[in-house]
């Protein structure tokens, strides 16, 4: 089996950072200042976990120190295909600029 974390900050623009959706399910709300991941998981012993989970919600419960359990497996996975869907939506007093994250995914075996 196997655990997969995920790291890293909410989208940033020089000083300017986005509202990241925090760890609940959340739908997206256009014209709402949002950041989040949604994670699937296909064929195979592998699943994505809560909050991560939710189909049409999407949650950031990590930030750049602390990471999350997004996936897991209790057996062999590897006929498992995980997609991550990414959601950035801004508000109408979001800042000007050109906002990136970087993301770092970590996958550890369970033994």
């Amino acid at each position: 089996g196997c655990i997969m974390y995920v790291k890293g900050a909410t989208l940033t623009s020089g000083g300017n950072t986005t509202t990241a959706i925090g760890g609940s399910p959340t739908a997206s709300s256009p014209g709402t200042e949002q950041f989040g991941i949604q994670v699937r998981a296909t064929g195979g012993a592998g699943a994505s976990v809560a909050p991560y989970s939710t189909n049409s919600s999407y949650a950031d419960a990590f930030n750049a120190t602390t990471q999350d359990d997004i996936a897991q497996s209790t057996g062999p996975s590897g006929t498992t295909t995980y997609t991550i869907y990414y959601l950035a939506n801004i508000d109408p007093t979001t800042e000007a600029g050109s906002y990136a994250t970087t993301l770092t995914y970590t996958v550890v075996g369970s033994f």
